[in-house]
């Protein structure tokens, strides 16, 4: 069996997992999305709740009925936005506390998810390819994302990232104004420079690059 075809096997292979991967890293996506509600939307809702209530609810035969609603309401849109000013990290810990996971272990999933973008890479071109006409992820070719995501992956707990890798993941911040923690798993922004956001998303890069 030629190379190409052993990848696209792998590849299909990988599929299940793939899926499962991502069935999990969409649960966390969930839970960012409801951890990031911003002051600003907070304070429209005050706003838009306190024209309704002065336009149209005071002149109501039942104002004080909704003058009573209309302060419940303010009073838990203000409990919301003071949630909304903590720190983003203890809001997304909180939340992911509720669906008993963690930043760590959604970055793990990340991480398994470039270990089998490598894999596919390696038995597909035997090695690491030298691919110039594939999609580019900022200044860089998405091999070398993949590639040196993945050895971030396996390697970020050992305190000095290699040559390579930090280059890469310096490149990513800088062309992509994204955050990169030294010492930390940043499987989950290496993802989202990917654009990989569902397994479709993966399967179909992984494809076209084992050709």
């Amino acid at each position: 069996m030629r190379t190409k075809e052993q990848a696209e096997e792998f590849i299909e292979t990988s599929r299940p997992a793939i899926e499962h991967l991502f069935g999990a890293l969409d649960e966390y996506n969930k839970v960012l999305e409801s951890a990031q509600i911003t002051v600003e939307e907070i304070e429209s809702s005050k706003r838009l709740l306190s024209e309704l209530f002065m336009y149209r609810d005071q002149w109501s035969p039942n104002a004080n009925h909704h003058y009573a609603q209309y302060m419940m309401r303010m009073e838990e849109l203000e409990k919301q936005k003071a949630a909304a000013e903590e720190e983003d990290a203890e809001k997304l810990e909180k939340a992911l506390f509720n669906i008993g996971s963690t930043v760590e272990s959604m970055s793990g999933l990340a991480g398994a998810v470039l270990q089998i973008g490598k894999q596919a890479l390696s038995i597909g071109h035997e090695g690491k390819p030298n691919l110039p006409a594939a999609r580019t992820i900022g200044t860089q070719n998405i091999i070398e994302v993949v590639w040196e995501g993945r050895n971030h992956a396996m390697h970020w707990d050992e305190g000095a990232p290699r040559t390579r890798v930090r280059n890469m993941l310096n490149a990513l911040a800088i062309d992509l104004n994204i955050t990169i923690e030294v010492g930390k798993n940043n499987c989950l922004s290496i993802l989202g420079a990917l654009e990989w956001k569902k397994p479709e998303d993966v399967l179909s890069d992984l494809k076209a690059l084992v050709q």
